[in-house]
């Protein structure tokens, strides 16, 4: 199994509506209604190599957002077409677009479709927030 963990913070701009898509930006603006986490450590770039490779493969990845006490799994998959370029952002989506942040298509929710109790947690400034990415042979 290979697993990551980034941490981001919660900011009271955070909505999370998106239908489509989760942002996980590394800068301190929610500049869309999909971003679910500010001033996070890394980007799609920084994943290690080990993680990025798995995702090329098209393997199943788990998403697991905690913030307080509450917590969301996302189930989403890797392509062959992940490029791992953006420094500032992290995107999984519902569809199968790639670009530079893409580290997840096909996922089974988006912003809109997180636990609301999450996003309360999520809007509460500087609360910190964990994602765990892995992928589970």
């Amino acid at each position: 199994m290979v697993e990551e963990l980034i941490t981001a913070r919660g900011s009271e701009g955070i909505v999370a509506m998106d239908p489509q898509k989760i942002i996980i930006t590394t800068t301190s603006l929610v500049f869309d209604d999909s971003v679910i986490g500010i001033d996070a450590d890394k980007s799609a770039n920084e994943l290690s190599k080990e993680l990025q490779d798995a995702l090329r493969e098209r393997k199943k990845l788990h998403i697991r957002i905690k913030a307080g006490d509450v917590e969301d799994e996302i189930i989403a998959f890797g392509s062959f077409d992940m490029k791992f370029k953006d420094k500032k952002n992290i995107v999984i989506t519902k569809t199968d677009f790639v670009d530079g942040a893409t580290i997840g298509v096909r996922a089974n929710k988006a912003a809109r479709g997180l636990s609301r109790e999450l996003v309360r947690e999520l809007r509460i400034p500087d609360n910190l927030i964990e994602i765990y990415i892995s992928v589970r042979e």
